[in-house]
């Protein structure tokens, strides 16, 4: 009889064992519920940081540019009044070997946005971009529009406002 009865806790046991190391459905469905809350987290600030990315070349681009265009000032006592095309070198006019900037930059995502060049007579310069995070502190108040498209980020010479 002793035997018969530790026959029937072992069984008991291993029963009991077989229910204890198992994951219910609702144990399972909470665990990727949480997986899936974790990663909709990462990947929002995953594309916020590649469009921040994208914003910073952006202004870094313009600020090139910018030093390019007062070096060619310093030589001219002027701006110029156009820009070779975006990613084409930017030289002087008269001196091949005299270059300003080696190729001008073109937006990360181009041909969807691009860089605007502006100088009617060569008093002063206004260089434009769209940034993607609309929430960036240096946005212009309202949009410009140049050469038929609007901007939302600008810099200009010192002598006016973009």
């Amino acid at each position: 009889m002793y035997n018969l009865q530790s026959k029937k806790n072992s069984k008991l046991t291993t029963q009991n064992l077989q229910l204890i190391s198992g994951f219910s459905l609702i144990e399972l469905i909470l665990a990727m519920a949480i997986i899936s809350i974790l990663s909709v987290a990462l990947w929002g600030n995953f594309f916020s940081s590649i469009i921040k990315g994208r914003d910073s070349r952006r202004k870094q681009d313009l600020e090139s540019i910018s030093k390019a265009l007062e070096l060619y000032y310093y030589d001219f006592k002027a701006y110029p009044t156009g820009l070779p095309s975006w990613g084409q070198s930017f030289s002087h006019p008269t001196k091949g070997s005299i270059i300003y900037m080696q190729k001008l930059p073109t937006d990360p995502i181009y041909p969807k946005y691009s860089y605007c060049y502006t100088s009617t007579d060569g008093t002063y310069y206004k260089l434009y971009a769209n940034l993607e995070n609309t929430s960036d502190p240096k946005l212009l108040p309202a949009l410009v529009s140049c050469n038929g498209v609007n901007y939302n980020y600008g810099i200009s010479s010192s002598n006016t406002t973009p």
